[in-house]
């Protein structure tokens, strides 16, 4: 078959990460290029994506060939598999083999999308939600694996999505409607390698006990999702009286600073009052102090601190030019919100030399 070199490139990087490096099946360890789409797949997930003209034979492409395959020129590149399932590319006056094995023994999720069943979800808002909470969700979290994913929970014309360490949580939704019966937790790692798809289009979401698929015209994910109940996230964020507004450039301007001074484990210290927050972070060698404006003046001062890394994050995660910062008390977690969407975030406070138990 000939296809062209920047659409194969394009599709080779967008399942790359999925390939297996030491795969228990060798197969594994390459594409499987089949009925349109270059596939990758591990024990979590299943990547197909579309390329045109990739429908005449079906072979595994190895990820030997990958780097080969940027580095020609552009143009149109011929890949073709013999009996023995040894796998040609030529080019112009390029030529290299490699030797693969049998379609068959691919093994990859094949089950059926199920769309006239699916929930059909804004792509864009879908990714932009999912890129939002990500990094509340936890990378390892032995005896709760329900934490180490993205929870998706239908409401009245909105899906909710919610992740959650045990130290931050975040929680965004997006305008969707036959969703009131979803419940499902997708896997961090998943979650992340939806948002690297550019999947603008409509999503078709479909899922069973086992498993979810998001396809787009250009794009079908499978992966597992992890089973167990969810922790009423809501419920954490309560409505509270002392608020303030705050630019968050310059809020993040400033933790980075201090956090440059200071080492890594240092707590970050908020000292609000009237009309600005003191930022202080110290060690046994720096004290690094910084006052950043408030928006809007806060009710009732108070002193409280945060996981410095924590926070940060949590403040990054955010978009927009403005976020709310509600406080209860010191003891009680701070929420964040955004000033252009229904995404808030809340994060746990550490106790501070000096302050009262």
């Amino acid at each position: 078959m000939k296809l062209k070199k920047y659409e194969l490139v394009r599709a080779i990087d967008k399942v790359k990460s999925v390939v297996q490096k030491n795969p228990q099946r060798p197969a594994l360890g390459g594409v499987l290029i089949k009925e349109g789409y270059v596939i990758a797949a591990n024990n979590e997930i299943t990547i197909q994506v579309k390329v045109e003209g990739a429908d005449e034979e079906s072979f595994i492409l190895p990820a030997k060939a990958f780097d080969l395959i940027k580095n020609l020129p552009e143009g149109e590149v011929e890949v073709k598999c013999d009996e023995k399932y040894v796998v040609t590319i030529q080019m112009e006056k390029i030529k290299n083999s490699y030797q693969s094995f049998p379609a068959e023994d691919f093994m990859y999720s094949k089950i059926e999308t199920g769309e006239e069943n699916g929930i059909i979800l804004p792509g864009k808002l879908l990714i932009e939600s999912f890129s939002h909470v990500l990094y509340a969700a936890a990378d390892k979290s032995p005896g709760h694996q329900e934490l180490e994913g993205i929870y998706l929970e239908g409401g009245e014309e909105c899906m909710n999505l919610a992740a959650t360490d045990g130290h931050v949580m975040c929680w965004d939704q997006i305008k969707a409607s036959g969703v009131s019966d979803l419940k499902l937790i997708v896997p961090k790692t998943a979650a992340k390698k939806l948002t690297s798809m550019g999947m603008d289009d409509d999503v078709n979401l479909s899922y069973d006990s086992n498993s979810a698929i998001f396809k787009t015209d250009n794009y079908v994910i499978h992966t597992r999702i992890y089973n167990g109940k969810y922790i009423p996230y809501q419920k954490m964020f309560i409505e509270m009286d002392n608020y303030t507004i705050v630019n968050r450039d310059e809020l993040i301007g400033a933790m980075t600073r201090a956090k440059m001074c200071t080492d890594e484990n240092v707590p970050a210290e908020f000292d609000v009052s009237d009309r600005e927050i003191n930022l202080i972070l110290k060690d046994k060698v720096t004290n690094y102090q910084e006052k950043v404006a408030l928006q809007e003046p806060i009710r009732n001062p108070i002193r409280i601190g945060f996981d410095s890394r924590l926070v940060l994050e949590t403040i990054k995660a955010f978009t927009c030019e403005n976020i709310t910062l509600n406080f209860s008390g010191s003891k009680t977690p701070i929420i964040v919100q955004a000033e252009d969407s229904d995404m808030k975030a809340l994060v746990l406070p550490v106790m501070l030399k000096g302050a009262s138990k």
